[in-house]
């Protein structure tokens, strides 16, 4: 190798560190790694002139910069608008960063690496992806993220073919919930599912793959990228009940107005999956609620047991008996006990979410920064 070729590789290494580094400031972080990894996985997704752009970017969940405004924060850098407009427009079809259109303004924002740029991945995984991404949650992501103990989603009950009888809050009302969500629709294909259905292991659940789902502006995001397609409030409650028909756990954002909405299983959703290996998954989901069973009207027939997707029901002497450390507090084994022998029960101590996704991460990056800043203190 020529000493020039030398500082050509170290200046793009330095160009992807800084992106790390930039992504590594937001909610949940970005940290990087003995193998290099991280490195890996942005080559994937930005081309260094890529790179270099986007780690100028700022992050928004909601409120994202126009192309004027970033045009002119990054002059210094040479580009015309029309390149830089390029550019971005590139990083978007390769979700890479997020982006979306306001009557005739383009606006960008940074992806987190989950929720986003993972997600962004729709209908265009590729296994060469997945196995940086995987080996990256496995040495660094997933440990870095958890030190955090604030979610980014939540487990409610599913509620829109039957009805619960325990005054659940709006917040977990799926029907109340879709009352006051804001438009546009958009059904799109679940990212886990593909996945899985890459690396030859297909969801045990469902067939489908439209499944998930998001609202207003999130919507708006995936519609004009072509990651889904718009669909009608009407359209979304209908596959909403073939969805709880089939016994899927529904997932929101972790506040009360949601953006989106994820149809779970254990055998394909990364988090859910996690759970199910835990001795205790309901001491690490965000539910309200859990399961019981009335011994006097149970008849042993076993289907919640067949239903539970976490393992959390067992059959003693004839009788279901829901195992509370198991239970996530979805409501499936309320759909189908035909004897109405299983309803669902408020835990003690109840979580109120934050009211936005904007009001979320901006909790999550506070804590974040006493994290870091005591882990300073500490060296």
């Amino acid at each position: 190798m020529t000493i020039e070729n030398l500082e050509s590789n170290e200046s793009e290494l330095g160009v992807y560190r800084q992106l790390q580094q930039t992504l590594d400031e937001m909610p949940k972080g970005f940290p990087s790694t003995k193998s290099g990894v991280e490195i890996r996985l942005l080559k994937r997704l930005f081309t260094p002139e890529e790179a270099k752009i986007a780690s100028k970017l700022k992050f928004h969940w909601k409120d994202w910069e126009s192309l004027e405004n970033i045009y002119k924060r990054l002059k210094p850098l040479g580009y015309s608008k029309e390149e830089l407009e390029n550019h971005l427009d590139s990083m978007i079809n390769k979700g890479a960063i997020w982006g979306r259109k306001e009557g005739d303004k383009k606006l960008y924002s940074l992806a987190l690496l989950i929720i986003g740029i993972y997600e962004f991945q729709v209908n265009k995984l590729t296994k060469e992806f997945l196995e940086d991404f995987n080996q990256y949650m496995q040495e660094a992501w997933g440990e870095n993220a958890q030190k955090i103990d604030i979610p980014q989603m939540r487990t409610i009950p599913i509620g829109i073919n039957l009805e619960h009888d325990i005054g659940i809050a709006n917040y977990n009302d799926i029907k109340q919930l879709f009352e006051n969500v804001e438009g546009p629709f958009s059904i799109i294909n679940c990212i886990c599912r593909q996945e899985m259905d890459l690396l030859g292991d297909p969801c045990q659940i469902t067939s489908r793959r439209e499944v998930c789902m998001g609202f207003g502006y999130m919507a708006k995001s995936y519609n004009d990228a072509g990651w889904g397609r718009e669909i009608t409030k009407e359209e979304a409650l209908e596959i909403l009940k073939k969805n709880e028909e089939e016994g899927l756990i529904f997932r929101p954002g972790n506040s009360q107005k949601i953006d989106f909405l994820c149809s779970c299983c254990t055998c394909c959703c990364g988090g859910i999956k996690g759970l199910k290996q835990l001795p205790n998954p309901a001491d690490f989901v965000t539910s309200d609620y859990y399961a019981e069973v009335d011994p006097d009207l149970c008849t042993g027939c076993g289907t919640c047991i067949d239903r539970c997707q976490m393992d959390a029901i067992s059959l003693v002497e004839d009788i279901s008996i829901v195992n509370r450390k198991r239970c996530i507090g979805c409501g499936n084994c309320v759909f189908v006990c035909k004897d109405d022998a299983v309803q669902l029960k408020k835990k003690d101590r109840q979580h109120v979410p934050p009211m936005t996704g904007t009001d979320l991460y901006d909790e999550i990056t506070k804590v974040g920064s006493k994290l870091k800043a005591r882990e300073l203190l500490k060296k």
